[in-house]
C-alpha cells in the first residue's frame, strides 16, 4: 500500500515543527545575559551586592531589554540611597558599560567621608517627668541609645533606636507612648549630623480587674491569686509574662492566654483578660523500675486538685522496691500573689539495703517559689529513725532540720532533653541539739547538662554530685542524711546502694562525704531509639582523705515512649568486674 503526501500539507507540517522547537526554546532566550562588576571599598561592595536590584536581576529568567535599561538608568540613584542608610551622603557613583562587550558593566564608587553625629538630644515628655523614677527612665534611655556622639550616622541604627526607647516606655507602665518628634538633619557639606528624639509618655496605665474564662472546676481565686499585681498596680509586660507562666506552670490548666486590650482603658486602668482550659481534678500515675540485683520496683501515685472545693492538692504515693518501701503523703496550696505556695508533707518508709534496716517517719512544712526556671524552698522537717545494723547494731536517731532548696531547670524539653542544663542545691541543718541526736549540716549539689551540636550527631550528657555532712558525732546522724551510692540513677554496675563504708557482716554504710560523675553519648538510630555509651564514677566516704574513685563502663538504649523515657543500660563494675543491668521509665530530676 502507497501513501502521498500532499505538499501543502508537508509544507504546514515543517512549519508546526520549526514553531514548536522555537516555543520549547523561548524560556531560554527570554533571559538576557548580562554582568555587572562593582569597584568599591569591601563594606559598600557587600551592601550593594546584596541590596542593588541590577545586580539581582542577573538570575532573572524574565530579563528583557526595557527591563535591564530601567535597572540601569536607577543603578546609580539606587546605589547613592543605599550608601546613605550607612552614612555615606557624599558619594560619588557612576556606572560604565565596557565599550568591547555588551551588557558587562561597572560601577565605581568613591564614598567619600562619613557623616559622623555631632549632637544627640533625647527627650522624654508627658506624665513620665512628674514620675519619681524620671531620671532613672532618662539615663536608662541613654544608655540604651545606639548612636552615640561621634558614631557613624546608620540608617538601621537610627530606626531601631527609635524603636527600642519607645518600646521600654510602653512595657513599664506607660504602653500609650509614642514618638513626638523624630528628625535627623544632616549636613553632607561637613559630614555632620544632628538627632533630636522625643517621646510623649502619654498617661501612664495601671492594672484593671482580671476578668477569667473557662473555668467549670476550679474556683476563681486559683486564677487571680497567682497574679502578682493587683487593681491599680502600675502596669507593665514582664509583670504579664510572670502572670502567663505562673499559670502555665501550675497544675491545674492545660492552655493559658493572658491579655490587655489598651483600647478597654478606662480611668487610667486597663482589664486583664484570662482564658484558661482546665486539666482534670485527679490523675493517677504509674511507674516501674528494674535493677537486676534490686528486681522489679512499682511506684503509684494519686493526685486530687481540688480538695475542699479550694483548689488544694492533695497526693498519695507508694512506692515499692523489695528492699526499700514508703508510703508519702502531701498537701499543697495555690501560689499566692506574693509568688509563694506552701504545702505539707508525710512520709512513712522502711528499707533493707545492703545490710542496714531503718523504719522511719518524716514530716515537714515548706514555703515554696517558682519563677520561670528556678524554683526555691525552705521548710523545717523532722525525721525519726530507727536503725539496725546486720543484727549487731540498734539505735534511734532524730533530727529536726531546717532546710533550704534551689533548682535551676533550663532545658530546651522536660520530658527529652538535648540541650541546657539543670542545678540543684540542699543545704540543711540541726538547731544545735535542740530534738537532735546529734548535730549537724549537710550539704548536697547536683548538675546536669545536655549538650547535643547537631540533631544528627547525639547528645552528650554530663552529670555531677558532691555531698558531705559535717558533725562532730557522725555516728547518731540518721542514716538517711548520710551518703552512699551505686546503682540505676548513680554509679551503674554496682549494687544499689553498695558503694560507702564497709559495716559489720558485709553491710555498707553511710559516709559524711560523697561524690559522683558521670558522662553519657546519646547516638540516635532512628525517632525514638538511641544507643548509649556512658562512663560512671563515683563512691561515699568518711573523710575526703579516704576517698577513692570506683569506676564502671556500659551501653544502654534510649526509647522515647509515649509515656516517658525508658532506659535500658547494662554496666560492667571495673571494681569486681561484675556486670548489672538496669530497666527504668521516666528521667530522675
Amino acid at each position: 500500500m502507497t501513501f502521498t503526501t500532499h505538499p501543502h500539507l508537508a509544507a504546514l507540517a515543517r512549519a508546526m515543527l520549526l514553531a514548536a522547537v522555537l516555543a520549547g526554546a523561548a524560556p531560554a532566550w527570554a533571559a538576557l545575559p548580562y554582568s555587572v562588576a562593582i569597584d568599591a571599598p569591601d563594606e559598600v561592595a557587600v551592601l550593594l551586592r546584596e541590596h542593588l536590584d541590577l545586580v539581582a536581576g542577573q538570575n532573572e529568567p524574565e530579563m528583557d531589554e526595557a527591563q535591564l535599561e530601567t535597572l540601569r538608568r536607577e543603578a546609580p540613584g539606587q546605589a547613592q540611597g543605599l550608601l546613605e542608610t550607612e552614612g555615606y551622603f557624599s558619594a560619588k557613583v557612576r556606572l560604565d558599560e565596557d565599550s568591547h562587550t555588551p551588557r558587562r558593566y561597572r560601577l565605581v564608587v568613591e564614598p567619600g567621608e562619613p557623616v559622623l553625629i555631632d549632637d544627640v538630644t533625647l527627650r522624654l515628655s508627658g506624665p513620665v517627668r512628674l514620675a519619681e523614677d524620671y531620671p532613672r527612665r532618662l539615663a536608662r534611655a541613654l544608655e540604651l541609645w545606639p548612636l552615640p556622639t561621634a558614631a557613624r550616622f546608620r540608617q538601621a541604627e537610627w530606626e531601631s533606636g527609635k524603636r527600642v526607647l519607645l518600646r521600654q516606655l510602653q512595657v513599664d507602665g506607660y504602653p500609650l507612648a509614642r514618638i513626638a518628634t523624630s528628625r535627623a538633619d544632616v549636613d553632607p557639606a561637613t559630614h555632620r549630623a544632628t538627632l533630636t528624639v522625643e517621646l510623649d509618655s502619654g498617661a501612664p496605665v495601671a492594672f484593671g480587674d482580671i476578668a477569667v474564662s473557662g473555668l467549670k472546676r476550679y474556683p476563681e481565686d486559683v486564677v487571680t491569686g497567682m497574679a502578682r499585681f493587683r487593681p491599680g498596680t502600675p502596669y507593665t509586660l514582664q509583670g504579664l509574662l510572670d502572670y502567663q507562666s505562673a499559670l502555665e506552670q501550675s497544675p491545674y490548666f492545660s492552655s493559658v492566654v493572658v491579655s490587655t486590650d489598651m483600647s478597654r482603658i478606662a480611668d487610667g486602668r486597663v482589664p486583664v483578660d484570662v482564658a484558661v482550659e482546665e486539666l482534670p481534678r485527679q490523675k493517677l500515675t504509674l511507674g516501674l523500675t528494674y535493677e537486676a540485683d534490686e528486681g522489679l520496683g512499682a511506684r503509684i501515685g494519686y493526685d486530687h486538685y481540688n480538695l475542699f472545693q479550694r483548689g488544694y492538692i492533695g497526693s498519695v504515693l507508694l512506692e515499692h522496691k523489695p528492699s526499700e518501701q514508703a508510703l508519702k503523703f502531701g498537701l499543697s496550696f495555690p501560689r499566692q500573689s506574693d509568688g509563694y505556695s506552701h504545702s505539707v508533707n508525710a512520709a512513712f518508709k522502711h528499707s533493707d539495703v545492703q545490710g542496714v534496716k531503718t523504719d522511719a517517719l518524716e514530716g515537714g512544712l515548706w514555703r515554696i517559689r517558682s519563677n520561670g526556671a528556678i524554683e526555691s524552698r525552705i521548710g523545717l522537717e523532722y525525721l525519726l529513725e530507727q536503725e539496725s545494723v546486720a543484727d549487731v547494731l540498734n539505735r534511734d536517731n532524730k533530727a529536726l532540720l531546717v532546710s533550704y532548696g534551689w533548682t535551676r531547670r533550663q532545658l530546651d524539653d522536660v520530658r527529652r532533653p538535648r540541650s541546657g542544663t539543670l542545678i540543684d542545691l540542699q543545704l540543711s541543718s540541726t538547731l544545735g541539739d535542740t530534738l537532735s541526736s546529734a548535730a549537724f549540716v549537710r550539704g548536697y549539689g547536683k548538675l546536669v547538662h545536655y549538650w547535643t551540636p547537631r540533631k544528627e550527631w547525639g547528645t552528650l550528657v554530663s552529670r555531677l554530685e558532691l555531698g558531705e555532712v559535717f558533725s562532730n558525732n557522725p555516728e547518731r546522724v540518721p542514716t538517711s542524711r548520710l551518703f552512699r551510692t551505686g546503682g540505676a540513677t548513680s554509679v551503674r554496675g554496682y549494687d544499689y546502694l553498695g558503694l560507702g563504708l564497709p559495716g559489720p557482716d558485709g553491710s555498707v554504710l553511710g559516709g559524711r562525704v560523697m561524690a559522683v560523675g558521670s558522662l553519657e553519648y546519646q547516638i540516635p538510630v532512628s525517632r525514638d531509639w538511641s544507643v548509649a555509651l556512658f562512663h560512671d564514677a563515683g563512691n561515699a566516704a568518711d573523710r575526703w582523705q579516704d576517698f577513692s574513685l570506683q569506676h564502671s563502663n556500659g551501653v544502654g538504649l534510649r526509647w522515647m515512649s509515649p509515656v516517658a523515657p525508658l532506659a535500658l543500660d547494662i554496666a560492667k563494675a571495673q571494681k569486681d568486674g561484675g556486670i548489672r543491668w538496669y530497666l527504668s521509665l521516666g528521667l530522675a530530676f
